[in-house]
This record gives structure tokens, sequence and C-alpha cells, in this order.
């Protein structure tokens, strides 16, 4: 059994052989194929400072991009000009640093408790606040604070009723 299969391996490498002088032998006879491109298509001729070769009918086709360019750039957008204004604007207020945290009315009168992140506060009505923020007036729900420098209001929700 085992000299069988011997037998088969060695009849089918002579085979492999034998198919590959064949073809072998038919490729030597093809004649060299010429191709051409439709008249439709526009071609450029190859110059021979780029490429030095013996046939002069060889040509390639037109570049696609003039100058590469990195695919890996971060794309820059062009910010549009501003018309300046020769108007001077109005003074942008100013965002309200203080955070409501909890009221308390204590002898009749309503106070706030009030933090900026790191300072915490308890106003009542007319108290100042570094300098540049004054209590207008403490409702049940809403307290009004200025802004001293632009004078314009801005309201604070303190809650619900008492």
């Amino acid at each position: 059994m085992q000299s069988i299969k011997n037998y088969l391996v060695w009849i089918g490498l002579a085979i492999t052989l034998l198919m590959v002088y064949l073809v072998e032998q038919q490729e030597d006879d093809i004649e060299a194929v010429e191709v051409r491109a439709p008249e439709s298509v526009q071609v450029q001729p190859l110059l021979n400072t780029q490429i030095d070769t013996t046939n002069e009918d060889v040509q390639l086709r037109t570049p696609i991009i003039e100058t590469p360019k990195n695919l890996f750039a971060v794309p820059q957008i062009a910010e549009p000009e501003l018309a300046v204004d020769p108007q001077p604007s109005q003074p942008v207020m100013p965002a309200n640093p203080y955070i409501y945290v909890g009221k308390l009315i204590e002898d009749g009168e309503m106070r706030v408790f009030l933090t900026n992140g790191q300072k915490n506060y308890v106003v009542k009505t007319g108290d100042t606040l570094e300098d540049t923020w004054q209590v207008k007036s403490i409702e049940s729900t809403e307290m009004i604070l200025v802004n001293l420098p632009t004078q314009t209001q801005v309201s604070v929700k303190i809650g619900a009723l008492l």
C-alpha cells in the first residue's frame, strides 16, 4: 500500500514538471501584443527626463494632483474679518459669580447664603459683596443683585416661600 502511494506521488510530480515545461514553451511562442488607448482618452507622452526607457511609445496618465497634500494636517478655518463698529458698545454685563446656597429668616429679616466657590457669604438687603455687587432687595423667592460698575441688575432665584 505504501509503495502505491509513493508511485502515485512520483507520477504526479512528473506530470507537473511536464505541464510546466509545456506552458513555458507556449509563452515563448506568443508574440508581443500592443495595447493602445482609445481615441477618446487623452494621454500625455512620457518625458525622457522622468524615466530613462528605450521604448518611446510608453505613455503615462496625467497626474491627478499637482502638489501632494498632507492628509493628516489639521484644517485651518479662515476667520471672517469682523467690521469694527465705530460706536462704543455698551458695557457687557458680567456674569453673576455667586451661587445660592440657602436662606434664613432671623429677627424678621431674611438672610441669604451665597458662595463663589472660594468664600461663603451671608447677606441681607443693602450689603455689598467684594465692592462690585450690592444686594438691592430680597423677596421670598428672588434676590436682586446690582453690579456697581455697570449698574446692571441680576435676578437670583432663592427657592420656595418660607
